[in-house]
């Protein structure tokens, strides 16, 4: 069965291209027959495809004969959440995350709330190309119950930890503006925002088949430039600050209260400042290689190393397991705090937002995390061929101290640049960053290097 993509972040295709309801029902009859033996949850994103093609995850894991929870549209994370809290041995996620609306994929959850490690996920893929996915005889098939109440007790983790102790008491009277693309976030984030006192007001939040049949309002990814109209709403109703998330609910970007974006790598950096001082500090703060150098500013400040992992939520999550870390992220908006779920969680994002903007406003804490400029590329090159010119892309940055975890990271002396082969996507990614030269120029030279 050919994929345009099958990595560690999930499978992912073209809706009625490479990706039909034979496949998800297949994919999950074998996943199905990888993890132990008990109930499997499954969740999906708003996007058109979902309920199709959450019908056939569904008939696949129900024909391999497990016992299934129907989660229904919810935050990737609160699948995760469900797993872990309710000890079941895995869960399926439909989503394509950020992709386009004619992408839609599945997420694969193992047991105690965390996706496959990638030594997981190489078995399990050699098993899809295997084949069989060994379906049970009618007295045997499965059965499927709904879980309507998964988001309140993911929203109910979160606002009950004591880390977000103290949000309860200063949220009252914040006006949050929420732009959740009509996704999967749209009722979790509003009941998020309720339940520490402040008021949600709700720009695309409606996950309905109606309001997506031309597809999302805006571009998927939570980024400055995706959320203008946010940052229009916070302006005109004098809001405290606004949250912006992708279709699949697991990372999140914010506008100030001024209605200024902020870039999506802060996200993760006021997570740190939020709750570096309130954990007991066991282990470094984790983040990918791609992840902006301001977040070792950030933790230096609360005397927190920092440790960085190849790209892919998974990797990260093993590395944190691996290092006893209390927390990390990625640089696209993603903030992993495990003490409430071992995955990028856009409602712990949001709740550290409400509780630095009920301290002191966004703005000046935003305004504490020192800044970097950054540029971001996607090559139109596949993962072999990206091989096969990796030694010209070393010979481009001679001397460059090279991190080969994922890809190829040079650090350099205003900067670094990371390139690597896509986990989500057929291309190659291209992120440079730098204190004070043009981030673009080493783009380019990347560019050149692996012409």
């Amino acid at each position: 069965m050919p994929f345009t993509v099958f990595g560690i972040s999930g499978l992912r295709g073209i809706v009625g291209d490479d990706l039909t309801p034979e496949t998800c029902a297949r994919v999950a009859a074998v996943f199905a027959g990888r993890i132990g033996p008990g109930t499997v949850a499954l969740g999906r994103d708003a996007r058109p495809s979902g309920s199709l093609l959450s019908a056939a995850a569904a008939a696949g894991l129900l024909a391999a004969g497990r016992r299934v929870r129907d989660l229904g549209i919810c935050p990737t994370p609160t699948v995760l959440h469900h797993v872990r809290s309710h000890r079941l041995a895995g869960g399926l996620v439909v989503t394509a995350s950020h992709n386009p609306e004619e992408w839609n994929g599945l997420k694969f959850v193992g047991a105690e709330g965390r996706f496959l490690d990638p030594a997981a996920f190489a078995r399990f893929r050699d098993a899809v190309a295997a084949g069989s996915p060994g379906y049970v005889r009618w007295r045997g098939v499965g059965r499927l119950d709904p879980a309507p109440d998964a988001i309140a007790e993911h929203v109910a983790a979160v606002t009950g930890h004591p880390a977000f102790g103290r949000v309860h008491g200063m949220a009252g009277g914040l006006k949050v503006g929420i732009d959740a693309v009509n996704g999967a976030a749209s009722v979790a984030a509003a009941r998020l925002v309720e339940a520490f006192g402040a008021e949600p007001v709700c720009l695309n939040c409606n996950p309905s088949p109606a309001a997506l049949a031309d597809g999302f309002p805006r571009r998927p990814e939570p980024t400055p430039a995706n959320l203008a109209s946010l940052g229009g709403l916070v302006r005109a109703q004098d809001l405290d600050f606004g949250v912006g998330f992708d279709p699949d609910g697991d990372r999140a970007g914010f506008v100030d209260e001024h209605g200024t974006p902020l870039p999506e790598e802060l996200t993760v950096c006021l997570a740190c400042e939020w709750l570096l001082p309130l954990l007991e500090k066991s282990g470094p703060v984790v983040v990918n290689l791609s992840t902006t150098r301001a977040v070792e500013d950030v933790c230096a400040r609360h005397s927190v190393k920092v440790a960085r992992a190849p790209v892919g939520e998974a990797s990260v999550v093993a590395r944190m397991r691996e290092l006893s870390s209390p927390l990390g992220g990625e640089g696209n908006g993603g903030v992993i705090f495990p003490a409430v779920n071992a995955t990028r969680d856009g409602l712990v994002a949001l709740a550290c937002a409400i509780g630095l903007a009920g301290e002191s406003g966004l703005s000046a804490r935003a305004a504490r995390v020192p800044r970097y400029r950054m540029h971001k590329a996607v090559l139109p090159l596949g993962a072999a061929e990206f091989a096969a010119r990796r030694g010209r892309l070393q010979a481009g940055f001679p001397g460059a101290p090279a991190d080969e975890q994922d890809g190829l990271r040079f650090e350099l002396d205003d900067g670094w640049v990371h390139v690597r082969p896509s986990n989500t996507e057929p291309a190659v990614r291209v992120i440079a960053e730098t204190r004070s030269s043009d981030p673009a120029a080493l783009v380019e030279r990347v560019r050149r290097a692996l012409q």
